[in-house]
Order: structure tokens, then C-alpha cells, then sequence
């Protein structure tokens, strides 16, 4: 009761110093109820009902009492403020009751602090109001407040996190989902505000907030079209009322990179080619692989892989993947040597490439580019960079050079076969006169050891008995 008493007479002095201004229809005391929040105004005139407008917050509660309107002149209300945190200074108090006037729409000329309560315990203070008049309610479009809102970010998140309101894909309404937050409590595209729906033609709109639907809490989301500001009222902490939010530009979405933008055929700018796999499979351990082939300069070891523990680093669709990237080297003695490093594999799924930290070669790819993001669906396709021009040059001359090349060497590779074919074709020719001359030899030798016998068969007949002989075999 001794408090309140002192507060009573804070109030007092402060009724006392409008009524040394010389307005009329000044304020003479401030009626109290048994809870100690302020019921009426009593003025000259009488006691004037007033209207209690309470806002919580995770500090505390602050509470003011603004009476109907008293022809049409200046008025003081009162406020209290009660903190659930020690920290809670008694600027903070005051700060907060001329808050929640100017987000009820008036205009404040003056806040008092008369009363600096300790945790648990009410602050309390006057206000002066500019207008008697409570300022004509604002009125808003019915989808003003769809767009990008931020405010700065806290602890691990950026430094400023976003709150954009469109219609998403498969969503029948607009919601909200955030930008640039961290894991913990939402991570980035998480949906924390939804059913949105206008209140009459207002610039309030009530909405559920939470990244639970079935569970989420009923909250407004209110504009200030003169300010350009949002404030959400009720629902998860990160949306207490004392914390505004601005209009902004969304931040590009990141780019997102499904199995089919990574576990493919890649060709490298000097003409190798390299085969990703198991990065999905093995995305908990030991990870994915990938072998090289077509070396350009035909020394690397078939079988042997190029990255090895590939995985993927910021969850499930990340475009970036770390690995263990492997080079041969090839030494003075002419062997060849394997070492290995730890890398960053960097994707863009647009332009279908990929890029090695530490290393100036890219690898491409064929197939139909990832989807655009509804952000990104009507952007303009920019020109190639210098740098990439220039890759593009060299890789043409490289490729150009190679297929001279193979072009020579396939001419040469045809000429010796047609050499060795007319060589086999010679030795052929040769073997097959060779038998020929030896049965034509055969057949002459023949043909004379019988005329011989015939001869001496003759002049055996004849009597000659020297030439009688057996007849050959």
C-alpha cells in the first residue's frame, strides 16, 4: 500500500503540472482497483472509462490505460510495466509504454517514469498524448504486407535474418518462411507464419505463427504503412512485439542440388573425364568416389580414383561437397606418385559446372539444367564472364590440339596396319610360289624316274637282262 500511495502521488504531481499549463479539462487523480492496474480516469468532468492495452513480451508485461475521448482536448493516460527479468532497466520501461501508445496508433507527446519497480514489481508513469482524438485507423491493402521484412540477426545468425511473406509452391495462401536464421530455433526456408488473413480493411492481419501448423499460436502481424514497418504480436519468441521489423530486398535463395546435379559423368577442361557416385548412398560414411579416365597425358593409373569421402557440407541438398582430392605427379625416374589433399568441390546447378578448390581446371556436364527457384524465375541470363571466356577459348584449343592429334596418330596407326597387311600379303604371295615351284620340281622328278623305268622295262623285254628290275612302288 506504501507504494502505491507514493505512486498515487507521482500521478498527483503529474495531473498538478497539466493544470499549471492552463488547459482545461485537466486530469485531477487516477482511480485504482484492487489489482493495482488503473480502471478510469477522473477528470472535472467526471469519471471517464478508459480502454487497458497490454503487451507481452519475453522481459515482461507492459500495460496503458488511455481514457475516451474528453472533448476533443489533451489528456494524460497512465502506464505500468511489470519485468520478469532483472536486467530490465527503467528507460526500458518507459521505452516500451511509449511503444505500445504509438503502436495503438497515437501520437505521443511526453512519457514520465514517476515509480521504477523492482523484477516482479509494476514501473509506473504517465503519458501526455498530442491529440485528445484517437488517431484515425490506418488502412491497408489486402496483401501489403506480403514481400521481404527484416531485423538484425542475434547470435549465430546472419547479421540481419528476413521474414518473407509469398505464396510458396504447393502453399493455397501466401506464408511466411525465413531467411538467413539458424539452425536453432528455424533454420533457413522454414515456414514460421501462416493462415494469414486480413482484419475488415485494417493493417492488421491475424495469422498462426509457428513452425508446427497443428500446434502453432494465434498472432497479428500489424503495419505501419507511414513507417514502413511490421510488428508481430504473440506466437514464438523471435516474434515478441518490442522487436520491429523493415522493408527490405529478399536475399537470393541458395542454390539447392539434388542427387542428379552431383552423381553424374563430369568432363574436365583438359579433356579427362571423372564418374561421381555414392555420395547419396554413403552420405553418412564413407562417403562417395570418383574415377578418372582419359587422362590427357595417358600416365594415370587405370582404377584409381580422383576424390574419394565425398560428402556433401550443409545437409541434404547443399551444392558444396568436401572430399579428398588425389594428383599423380610424375617424378624424375619417370614413375608416378599419388598425393592427396582435402578439398571443396563447389556445384552450380544452372550452369550444369563444377569447380576443385586449389585448382584452375572445371568440369561441365550435359542434361537438362535444375529448375529455377520462384526468386530466380525471372532473372536475366547474364553474360560469360572474361575469366570464363577465356577458360571457354582454351578449352577449345585444347580440344582443337587434341583432335589434330588423334587425327595424326590415327593416320599413322592406318598406315602401319595397311604396311603390315601388304607385308603379310607379300609373304603370302612368296610362300604360295614356293610350294608351287616344289610340287612342279616333284612332279618333273616324277616324271623322269618313270620315263627311266619304262626304258629299262623295254630293254628288259628286249632281253637285256641287266635292266630288269622290280617295278617301283
Amino acid at each position: 500500500m506504501r507504494r502505491r500511495a507514493v505512486a498515487m502521488l507521482g500521478f498527483a504531481s503529474a495531473a498538478a503540472a497539466v493544470l499549471a499549463q492552463g488547459q482545461e479539462n485537466k486530469l485531477l487523480e487516477f482511480v485504482k482497483v484492487s489489482d493495482g492496474k488503473p480502471d478510469a480516469i477522473v477528470t472535472a468532468g467526471g469519471k471517464v472509462p478508459a480502454t487497458t492495452y497490454e503487451a507481452d513480451t519475453p522481459a515482461g508485461r507492459t500495460i496503458i490505460k488511455i481514457a475516451d475521448e474528453v472533448n476533443g482536448r489533451t489528456r494524460m493516460v497512465v502506464w505500468e510495466s511489470y519485468a520478469f527479468l532483472t536486467n530490465v532497466s527503467c528507460v526500458q520501461h518507459r521505452d516500451r509504454a511509449r511503444q505500445l501508445a504509438e503502436l495503438k496508433g497515437f501520437a505521443v507527446d511526453s512519457v514520465t517514469l514517476d515509480v521504477c519497480g523492482e523484477t516482479g514489481e509494476p514501473s509506473k508513469g504517465t503519458m501526455l498524448l498530442k491529440s485528445a482524438a484517437v488517431a484515425a485507423p490506418q488502412r491497408c491493402k489486402s496483401d501489403s504486407y506480403l514481400g521481404a521484412w527484416q531485423r538484425k540477426g542475434e547470435g549465430g545468425q546472419k547479421a540481419q535474418v528476413q521474414i518473407v511473406f509469398a505464396t510458396e509452391r504447393g502453399a493455397s495462401a501466401p506464408v511466411g518462411s525465413t531467411r538467413g536464421f539458424a539452425s536453432a530455433p528455424y533454420g533457413d526456408g522454414t515456414v514460421v507464419a501462416s493462415r494469414i488473413r486480413q482484419v475488415g480493411d485494417s493493417c492488421t492481419f491475424d495469422a498462426q505463427c509457428g513452425s508446427n501448423l497443428s500446434s502453432a499460436n494465434a498472432c497479428k502481424l500489424v503495419i505501419d504503412p507511414a513507417k514502413n514497418t511490421l510488428r508481430v504480436e504473440g506466437g514464438p519468441q523471435m516474434f515478441v512485439s518490442d522487436r520491429v521489423w523493415t522493408r527490405t530486398t529478399p536475399t537470393p535463395a541458395e542454390m539447392t542440388c539434388g542427387r542428379e546435379d552431383v552423381e553424374r559423368v563430369w568432363r574436365r577442361s583438359d579433356g579427362a573425364n571423372i564418374i561421381i557416385s555414392g555420395v547419396h548412398v554413403f552420405k553418412n560414411g564413407p562417403g562417395g568416389n570418383a574415377l578418372l579416365f582419359n587422362h590427357p597425358e595417358g600416365w594415370w593409373p587405370k582404377g584409381q580414383t580422383k576424390f574419394t569421402g565425398i560428402y556433401r557440407e550443409g545437409g541434404d541438398r547443399s551444392c558444396k561437397l568436401k572430399a579428398t582430392c588425389a594428383t599423380y605427379d610424375r617424378t624424375a625416374s619417370g614413375t608416378v606418385v599419388r598425393r592427396e589433399r582435402a578439398c571443396t568441390l563447389t556445384i552450380d546447378p544452372m550452369k550444369r559446372r563444377m569447380t576443385e578448390s586449389g585448382s584452375s581446371l572445371f568440369y561441365t556436364r550435359d542434361g537438362a539444367a535444375t529448375p529455377a527457384k520462384p526468386e530466380a524465375a525471372a532473372a536475366v541470363p547474364t553474360a560469360p564472364s572474361a575469366e570464363e571466356q577465356a577458360a571457354t577459348s582454351s578449352l577449345n584449343a585444347q580440344q582443337a590440339a587434341t583432335a589434330k592429334r588423334e587425327i595424326a596418330e590415327y593416320e599413322a596407326q592406318k598406315k602401319r596396319i595397311a604396311d603390315e597387311q601388304a607385308a603379310k600379303e607379300a609373304a603370302y604371295r612368296k610362300a604360295l610360289a614356293d610350294r608351287e615351284a616344289l610340287i612342279a620340281e616333284n612332279e618333273r622328278k616324277a616324271r623322269e624316274a618313270q620315263a627311266k623305268w619304262e626304258a629299262a622295262a623295254a630293254a628288259c623285254r628286249a632281253g637285256d637282262r641287266s635292266q630288269c628290275a622290280p617295278a617301283p612302288q
